[in-house]
């Protein structure tokens, strides 16, 4: 086994790419001036350094304490605050984290100007290299020193309105400092912004933090998040409904990342490119080695520096909606559908016969709900029958609890004609009572296995941290089921040859499975797996011989491993089989070639993809991998196998807009792959 051999390819970072200004801009809603460097990168990087346009808009302030000194600095205890002082350090500190991640330099040339947003507000917007780079700032107020005056309140109407504050040095009038924004006026000041830049992917902050401790007699919870964060996210998803209704003519593919729930999870990000990621915010920190030739508080978030890295958050980037590798997918007719989500509803891309793609258009008929929106992950898995049923879920957002509403919703294909209907709403385990709004926000996402009678079962994380499932019957669907245990991450199914289910997911110790001893039976859970905890959800298959695989990522290196069963119903061999020494990023997209061949396709460090072809009966795997590019993209990719037995990778590109590669299956994979992507 060559557990080093390198792949023939310069896996570093790419170099930074042409500025496509007619492209639609990736934008970025966030609470505070560091949030995205901090929780959506890599994938931010990878945006800027292919050319694409980015927004970034921060809603607050971010002021704290304001004081702009490190913690560890004795002069703070005597300084005085100095809120406007802070708050445009930290802008100063964005701007060159940005203007270093274009150029190499933090020193880049701004145009700083004001912007007109809603109820007489003026919020200031920078733009760097001719709109590659566009900042936007509001301003809200989040002082520690007025705990009543939160972002959080204003989305829960607990206020009526949210004082703005001006920065020292701004181009905002002095006579604009403390006008204030009511709710409706920041949802429409998002809204305006999304009209005027028209954004391909909106990224957004977590709307659905973990817990890290519950009263169930007080009903007290405790989040492990930032409350501006949470209030971001509602606030950006509000405004995307909004604008959604209006059809726009591009509908953003969106993202939702955790903020310091990160640090409740293994580390999912390698070294290096955690590293990265921490020179950044270094910049941002103002401790990245250079000299203030201007004011000290002009050097960037002093309070941050160069620390960034023991606050145990910034190791990770998590979507809060994990995505899914199985949304290519093949008809009954030989036909190739790729499946996924553009502007909250669900659509489709159908292959026809000569190979050319039509779409997007609508997936089945969406419920006519006007707040609710199909979150990212389609779950797609074929029954007995040879039909394919999606699995989505429905989130519901609102200030009031009883506004809060998630649902597993599902859409089966026609059996006569291939053709798809209406979405049936699965619900929740919790109902709609307004006293589990916290129970329905702590689902994780659903995936989908068949069991060995042909049905539907459905498993997701609950609120208390088990395993709840769902699974269909001749009447419809069957009770839920409380499966119990306790994981971290969503999990991954299988239905064994033998007709039984079996469910894998990370615990904060490893991995916990749950079985059946027999078709139909009771789920059993088992501790003692011996696995070691992945970084993230894992991918299984059933060898020839009966043993399952495991496909995993390394926690902090990013490398891909492979577990074996040592025999089929067995137990596991705990030693791994390092399929790729280069580092990657998210679930591994698999499919099963026509001579029994294993075909995988994951993402790399540097955002395009590579691809493997491994053995599924038991002999020694392969650290052979080919690159194939296609990046930056959103999401996962996903892979299948079409009716002429061919290969076909496909990716949702930085457009959000389906892009395949097809390959010859029995062809060796070459680098020459790479140029041979279409888009449609």
């Amino acid at each position: 086994m060559r557990l080093f051999k390198r792949r023939k390819q310069d896996s570093g970072v790419p170099a930074r790419g042409v500025f496509h200004s007619d492209w639609a801009p990736h934008m970025q809603i966030c609470a505070h001036t560091d949030d995205d460097l901090y929780f959506m990168t890599p994938d931010l990087m990878h945006s800027v350094r292919a050319g694409i346009p980015v927004v970034s808009v921060y809603l607050t302030t971010g002021e704290a304490d304001g004081i702009n000194l490190s913690f560890s600095d004795p002069a703070r205890k005597t300084a005085e605050p100095d809120y406007p002082g802070y708050t445009a350090a930290r802008q100063h500190g964005i701007r060159a984290a940005y203007s270093a991640l274009v150029t190499g330099s933090r020193r880049g040339e701004w145009t700083r100007d004001t912007l007109q947003v809603r109820e007489g507000v003026t919020a200031e917007i920078n733009t760097f290299g001719e709109g590659r780079v566009t900042l936007i700032f509001l301003n809200l107020r989040t002082c520690v020193a007025m705990p009543d005056q939160k972002v959080l309140h204003l989305w829960a109407r607990n206020i009526e309105e949210l004082a703005t504050l001006r920065p020292a040095g701004s181009p905002i009038p002095e006579e604009s400092d403390g006008r204030t924004l009511t709710r409706d006026g920041v949802i429409d000041t998002l809204v305006d912004l999304l009209q005027r830049y028209e954004p391909a992917v909106v990224r957004v902050m977590n709307p659905d933090p973990d817990r890290v401790s519950y009263e169930p007699e007080s009903g007290s919870i405790t989040y492990c998040d930032n409350t501006d964060h949470t209030a971001a996210a509602f606030f950006a998803l509000a405004a995307l409904r909004r604008y959604e209704r209006t059809n726009p003519a591009r509908k953003p593919a969106v993202e939702s990342y955790m903020g310091y729930c990160n640090k409740l999870r293994p580390d999912n990000l390698s070294a290096a490119s955690a590293a990265e990621k921490f020179h950044y915010l270094a910049v941002y920190g103002g401790e990245d080695g250079h000299e203030c030739q201007k004011a000290p508080g002009e050097c960037g978030d002093r309070p941050l520096g160069n620390r960034a890295y023991n606050r145990s958050y910034g190791q990770s980037t998590t979507h809060r909606w994990q995505p899914s590798t199985t949304w290519l997918q093949r008809r009954a007719d030989g036909r190739l559908t790729a499946f996924t989500v553009l502007g909250g509803r669900p659509a489709m891309w159908t292959q026809d016969r000569a190979g050319s793609w039509s779409g997007p258009k609508a997936l089945g008929t969406w419920p006519a709900d006007n707040d609710g929106r199909c979150l990212p992950r389609l779950d797609v898995i074929r029954d007995g029958q040879g039909r394919l049923h999606v699995i989505a879920m429905r989130s519901r957002i609102g200030a009031g609890p009883e506004e809060q509403q998630r649902d597993v919703m599902h859409l089966v294909e026609s059996a006569e004609d291939g053709s798809f209907g209406t979405w049936t709403n699965v619900g929740n385990p919790y109902g709609r009572a307004a006293t589990a709004a916290a129970r329905r926000r702590g689902l994780g996402m659903p995936v989908a296995t068949v069991t060995g009678s042909g049905r539907i079962k459905v498993a997701f994380r609950n609120f208390g941290g088990g395993l709840s499932a769902r699974t269909t019957t001749d009447e419809g669907w069957g009770p839920w089921e409380d499966l119990h245990g306790g994981l971290l991450d969503d999990p991954a199914g299988i239905c064994l040859k033998r007709g039984t289910v079996e469910f894998y997911a990370t615990t904060k110790d490893g991995m916990l499975r749950w079985y059946q001893e027999e078709p139909k039976g009771a789920f059993e859970r088992d501790y003692g797996t011996l696995l070691p905890r992945p970084s993230g959800s894992v991918s299984l298959l059933e060898q020839a011989d009966g043993r399952v695989l495991m496909l995993s990522r390394q926690p902090g290196t990013g490398w891909l491993l492979a577990h074996r069963q040592r025999e089929a119903s067995g137990s596991w061999d705990p030693q791994p089989y390092l399929l790729d020494t280069a580092p990657g990023y998210g679930p591994v997209a698999h499919a099963v070639l026509p001579g029994g061949d294993l075909v995988l396709v994951q993402r790399i460090d540097n955002g395009t993809l590579s691809i493997s072809r491994q053995p599924l009966d038991g002999s020694a795997l392969s650290s052979e991998w080919t690159p194939l590019g296609g990046g930056p993209f959103v999401r996962a990719p996903s892979v299948a196998v079409d009716g002429a037995g061919r290969v076909v990778v496909a990716v949702l590109d930085a457009q959000a807009r389906l892009r395949t590669l097809t390959i010859d299956a029995d062809a060796p994979f070459t680098a020459r792959l790479a140029n041979r992507w279409r888009q449609h």
